[in-house]
């Protein structure tokens, strides 16, 4: 099928997930096209959802994870003895960084969907990736099992479309008008 002067293959369209399970799931040993919940990894992304709910920022949260010792993603899948591709110039293995998290929070998968085609290349002369536009990605709803439930993912998403963030005071405590008044100076 050709859309927008790009070829769409057959088995992305047919509900597939055409790249890799992110953190948090885990090929199905059975059908390895398919991914299952892996339970360990999880259990964090369901409580970075939770912590955003809670009124914690994307820096609060990694600070956090960092201090209890939580394997970031990629130090995580190579301790499982798996190797993804990625950078590791992290100082220690615990170091999260606030770009991982706006990631997580913003990942679609976690609500139990596969979205297929948000890249693509012009031409294989070509190898430049760019991102396709909403209406050209192929979206499958409940394709696996969910870590977030969807009403849970759609309240992070409104909190971060609302942008005001809750910053901590130099005592550490959150002033109960963060986000409401605005500060101009003396």
């Amino acid at each position: 099928m050709k859309i927008r002067g790009y070829w769409r293959c057959p088995k992305g369209n047919s509900g597939i997930p055409l790249s890799r399970p992110p953190y948090g799931y885990k090929k199905d040993l059975e059908n390895p096209k398919f991914w299952v919940i892996d339970e360990d990894a999880a259990s964090i992304v369901r409580r970075i959802f939770q912590l955003t709910i809670d009124g914690m920022g994307v820096e609060q949260i990694a600070t956090l994870l960092d201090r209890e010792g939580i394997l970031t993603p990629l130090n995580y899948v190579a301790s499982k003895g798996m190797n993804r591709g990625g950078v590791r110039n992290a100082p220690t293995a615990t170091s999260w960084g606030k770009s991982t998290i706006q990631k997580m929070l913003g990942l679609q998968a976690y609500c139990g969907d596969v979205i297929n085609f948000k890249t693509y290349t012009k031409s294989y002369k070509n190898k430049k990736t760019r991102y396709n536009a909403p209406e050209d990605m192929a979206v499958f709803r409940d394709v696996h099992e969910p870590i977030v439930e969807r009403a849970v993912w759609e309240r992070v998403q409104e909190i971060r479309a609302k942008g005001t963030r809750k910053r901590p005071q130099k005592s550490g405590e959150i002033s109960m008008f963060s986000g409401i008044l605005v500060d101009c100076g003396d």
